[in-house]
């Protein structure tokens, strides 16, 4: 697809629903995004109207929170899998930080593996629950005319020291091999999307996306 044909078909479409999720939400959500191909890689983006379903991980609390000098933290897992199956063909981990630096007054973010800085605590919220050229796939596992959907995982503040070791060890991996099909997939697309427990972490979102496909040219 070109940048005027970024956005990939859907049959369905809907919008995220209101108000925080809760750790106990057990129902996926659905959003809308938009899927964009960028050299081999399928990438993910928010619509600008509808803003990021990853907002609603944060509360007023959780909001007033980035400021008190400790760390949040955003863990995201995303699945791609063919409509018609629950096994997928790609999954992605990604994990967020923030700490608020009292001394010198600044935000201090690790988004992604990079590290970014801001004054303003609306900005930091920004960064930690954007959508935005986020890849998610290799295109080579993506056949051009065939119905996928994505599952994705957001959890803020995760407190299972298991989860963190393993998401410490995913990362140092490298992004890359999360966007293959080999290997073990961290979390099961299953027990998270078909037979969910409760995390344990402050908030979760389990989102869903409309269905979509890569067009022929």
């Amino acid at each position: 697809m070109t940048a005027s044909r970024a956005t990939a078909l859907a049959v369905l479409a809907a919008s995220a629903l209101a108000g925080p999720a809760h750790a106990d939400d057990e129902k996926p959500i659905q959003a809308e995004l938009q899927f964009i191909e960028r050299g081999d890689f399928l990438t993910i983006a928010s619509l600008p109207a509808k803003g990021s379903p990853l907002a609603k991980l944060f509360d007023i609390a959780a909001y007033s929170a980035l400021s008190s000098g400790f760390t949040s933290t955003v863990v995201i897992r995303i699945w791609i899998y063919p409509k018609d199956s629950t096994d997928p063909v790609a999954f992605v981990l990604y994990e967020r930080k923030v700490l608020y630096n009292l001394w010198d007054e600044v935000y201090e973010l690790k988004l992604d593996g990079k590290l970014v800085k801001e004054k303003r605590q609306a900005d930091a919220l920004k960064h930690l629950t954007s959508i935005e050229d986020l890849p998610v796939a290799r295109l080579a596992v993506l056949p051009v005319g065939q119905t996928f959907q994505l599952a994705m995982q957001a959890e803020l503040n995760p407190v299972s020291k298991e989860t963190l070791a393993e998401v410490r060890r995913w990362l140092s991996q490298g992004t890359g091999g999360g966007l293959d099909r080999g290997g073990a997939f961290f979390g099961s697309f299953v027990s998270v999307f078909v037979n969910p427990k409760i995390p344990e972490a402050d908030r979760v979102l389990r989102i869903r996306s409309q269905p979509f496909y890569r067009p022929r040219r």
